[in-house]
This record gives structure tokens, sequence and C-alpha cells, in this order.
């Protein structure tokens, strides 16, 4: 008789043990080229980016070659030799959507399939070029955002598995849950509050302070989602398998290339 071996816990199932050594590594080396600045940052981003292009070239079917992933390049190089302000970057990204719908036009694809494919690239391209605006100009800034975005997500993970509950967006992600998404936000918020003053975020008002990263944890589950429906409508499980246990970068970086862009665009506008 064979014996029967323990069921696995869902921590096990969800290899928990893989996913905290993948942070450990990566997480230093993340923060420690944010404090390094140029050129560590600029060659991270490099790097960071022709991988994610990858991983959506290799989901969506939109070959490396595309016009539009060389629209991300240009975009990419205006910030890291440019002023990274938010206009010119935003004329970059919006003459190269324009020229590659067009380029679509003329090979005869249809409009919304091209908006679908296209749009991995934007997002990839705006995301890491406000991320890398942030660490060249406001790199602390950027270390308080890449903190509440790490402890949402294991807050939402640790949260989730143990307590369960009713699914969040069941035809999206199975796996996310109400009891993930709030314990996720409730301790990204607590933590963006506890660092403000040591990562030098001027806000005096300890409401708006916890609005802000409340809200914050929120864009966050939301650019999570996103990455969840285009996974979901190109039916993978993950962006690729380059990090044990998380599966691809885009799998880790989804919620950060949206909370980058949402805090330039504050930091445009002067909202703190």
């Amino acid at each position: 008789m064979v014996p029967l071996s323990p069921p696995k816990s869902s921590f096990e199932e969800n290899n928990f043990g893989k996913r905290v050594l993948s942070t450990a590594i990566g997480g230093p080396i993340a923060v420690g080229a944010v404090i390094l600045g140029s050129p560590y940052v600029d060659i991270l981003a490099i790097i960071l980016s022709l991988i994610l292009l990858w991983e959506w070239s290799k989901m969506s079917g939109l070959p490396l070659s595309h016009p539009m992933n060389g629209m991300v390049t240009i975009l990419l190089g205006w910030v890291m030799v440019g002023s990274g302000t938010l206009l010119p970057t935003l004329c970059i990204i919006g003459v190269g959507v324009l020229y590659t719908l067009f380029y679509h036009y003329q090979l005869g694809a249809r409009f919304i399939p091209s908006v679908i494919l296209l749009s991995g690239p934007l997002y990839i391209g705006l995301g890491m070029a406000a991320n890398l605006s942030l660490a060249k100009f406001v790199p602390l800034t950027l270390l308080w955002a890449l903190l509440i975005v790490w402890a949402t997500d294991i807050g939402a993970y640790v949260i989730g598995t143990l307590i369960g509950g009713p699914k969040l967006v069941p035809r999206i992600s199975p796996g996310k849950t109400w009891s993930g998404f709030i314990g996720g936000s409730m301790l990204g918020s607590a933590l963006g509050v506890t660092l403000a003053l040591p990562c030098q975020i001027d806000i005096p008002n300890p409401v708006f302070l916890f609005s802000l990263t409340l809200l914050i944890t929120f864009v966050g589950h939301t650019g999570d989602i996103l990455e969840s429906a285009a996974k979901r409508l190109f039916k993978v499980k993950d962006s690729s398998r380059i990090i044990p246990g998380h599966g691809g970068l885009l799998d880790r970086m989804d919620s950060l290339l949206l909370v980058a862009l949402f805090l330039v665009i504050l930091k445009f506008f002067t909202v703190f």
C-alpha cells in the first residue's frame, strides 16, 4: 500500500518559498539601482523594458520588430537623455500610436485587434518611462511607491491565501479575493503612511496622505487586474517563466507600471 503524502498547503501550492527567494534577490537589485542613479538605473530600465516587450510579444504574437516597439525605445531614450517631462513624452507616444495604427490599417488589419495588440507596448512604454523619470528626478518617491506596491502585493497574497472568501474578479482572475484586496490595500497604505516622512513625501495633512496611499494601492490592484485580463484574452497563465515562483516580469511589474504613471501625472499637476 502506497503511503498517502500529506496534503499541500495553499502556500506550498503557490510556490511561496520560491516567491520569497525571488523577491529577496530582485528587490535589492531594483532598490540599489534607484539609489545609485545613472547609469545603473538606465541600464536596468533598458534590460527590464526589453524583457517586458519580449514577454508581451510572446503572449500576444506582436512581433518584436513591430514599429511600436521602436517608438517605445525612442520614448525611453527621451527620458534618459532629455528632460523627462510629461508633455513631450505624451507627444512621442501619441505619434507612435497614430503611426502604428496607420501601419496596421495599410496592412488591412482590423482596428480593435490592433488597438489591443498595441496596448501592451503603450502600457509598458509609458509605465517604464514614468518609472525612469521618477528614478532620475525624485528617486525617494519611486522607492516609496515600490515599497507600497510590494506591501500591497504581499498583503493581498498572504491574506487572500489565509482567509479566501468571495472572488474579486472571478471571470478575469479566479485567484483574487476581496479579502486579499482589502488586506493588501490596508498593509500597503499603512506602510506608505509610515514611510512618507523618511522618503521625503511632503504631505502634512494626514487624511490626504492616507487617502493618497490608499489610492496608490487601488491603482496597483488595477494594474494587476489589467495584466490578468490580457493573459485571459491571450489564454496564457503567465507572461513567461523567467522568475521562479512568480512567472514573468510583467506579472511582477504590472502594478508598478501603472502606479508610476499615476504618480508622474500627480507630480505634473503638483498634487503633492
